[in-house]
């Protein structure tokens, strides 16, 4: 087992800038999630890791090593692809087996024929007959091993890609979105096989993925890249509930944070279609962004709260959660979504049809700079509201 490190990595293909001098400690045994939009460089960082993509500059290391000069298989990783890439010829039980076979044996050892001449031949195959065996018992793929890749459903192939992997015992696994051709229901249930099976292995794991809810309920810490660097790394609560920018609140979080644009108004911040400035200190003139998490605002008015009028444009039902999106009425033009429970939905459902009143928690306000950097209370002094924690989105794995 092994930690990882990445120090000012960067990366390019021809004119275009990939990763950005990305530096990046991964703890021995931790399982990281990156995650971000397709194109910000999360699957290259897997590559320059395995080596299958030289950087242009920075520096590798898997536990004490640096890796720069090592090729692809000597660096003691396994990888496992979106696609499975399982030979289709073989028999699963050939193709979990095919890593021991190019690593245990010499190349005129896996020749057709010649192999079976060799005095060791015998005895090496049934260790690696063994070590299948044991791969095949922890993932219960034991009565699949002597299919083909076209006879397993995109679960079971899932699996055989996997076992392949863990069959080398590598000191690093890398994940580029494993589950992302199953559909809704195997993935949720692959989610929970896969961080039962890093707690059973606790090795490192790194995974890649464009999905927040994949990254935030298995990982133990989250690194959110944008545009080839890494704009936040920390633990999925620390990323939902404390973004350093706004593009990682507008990420994290399902539905998206609400953003409302403010003015600085010496005390307080002005905000249009408000009934009064938003609490606060920040100087006069200066552009404010105000996130609020659908959560942290009510319906119906509140004491002492900023309220806002809005009509509901649709709503989404999700059962025991329901999801409103509003038009604020004139005078403002931020549309606004808030999440509220059905026995609250139910309480309110009468005045819905028409304008409502929505409360605004300022103690609960994220806030951010005209370029979406996060500012600090020492920054733009909040007054007013409830400091309480906002409730966790997901079920989050805390790291000590």
């Amino acid at each position: 087992m092994a930690g990882l490190e990445l120090e000012r990595v960067s990366k390019s293909f021809g004119t275009s800038r990939v990763l950005n001098d990305v530096s990046l400690s991964v703890r021995d045994g931790e399982l990281l999630t990156l995650v971000g939009a397709s194109g910000c460089g999360k699957s290259t960082i897997l590559r320059v890791i395995a080596g299958l993509e030289p950087q242009d500059e920075g520096t590798v290391r898997i536990g004490a090593r640096e890796v720069d000069s090592l090729r692809p298989k000597q660096r003691n990783v396994a990888m496992v692809f979106q696609s499975y890439a399982l030979y289709p010829h073989m028999s699963v039980e050939e193709n979990i087996a095919m890593p021991l076979i190019m690593q245990r044996f010499g190349l005129l050892e896996r020749m057709p024929g010649l192999g079976r001449l060799s005095p060791r031949h015998g005895k090496v195959m049934s260790e690696i007959s063994g070590d299948v065996q044991g791969v095949a018992r922890q993932l219960q793929i034991e009565a699949l091993l002597k299919r083909k890749p076209a006879q397993l459903s995109g679960g079971q192939r899932q699996r055989v890609a996997l076992g392949r992997a863990m069959v080398r015992r590598p000191d690093v696994f890398l994940m580029d979105e494993p589950l992302s051709n199953l559909d809704a229901k195997l993935r949720v249930h692959m989610r929970a096989e896969l961080s039962e099976l890093h707690k059973r292995l606790g090795v490192t794991f790194v995974y890649v993925t464009h999905d927040q809810t994949e990254a935030m309920t298995m990982a133990d810490r989250v690194a959110l890249m944008d545009e080839g660097r890494v704009v936040q790394l920390g633990t999925p609560s620390e990323l939902y509930h404390n973004p350093a920018d706004l593009r990682v609140a507008r990420f994290i979080g399902s539905p998206p944070i609400n953003v409302i644009k403010g003015l600085g108004a010496g005390h307080g911040i002005s905000v249009e279609g408000l009934d009064r400035p938003f609490p606060g200190t920040a100087s006069v003139g200066s552009q404010i962004q105000i996130g609020i998490r659908p959560e942290a605002i009510a319906l119906g008015p509140q004491q002492g709260k900023p309220l806002l009028k809005a009509h509901v444009a649709y709503t989404e039902n999700l059962g025991a959660e329901v999801f409103l999106h509003f038009q604020p009425a004139a005078g403002s033009s931020v549309p606004l979504v808030v999440r509220t429970s059905l026995v609250d939905h139910e309480a309110h459902k009468a005045s819905l049809s028409g304008e409502v009143t929505l409360a605004l928690d300022p103690g609960r306000a994220l806030l951010f700079d005209s370029v979406g950097k996060r500012l600090s209370e020492a920054e733009v002094s909040l007054t007013g509201g409830s400091r309480e924690r906002l409730p966790d989105q997901y079920s989050i794995r805390e790291v000590a």
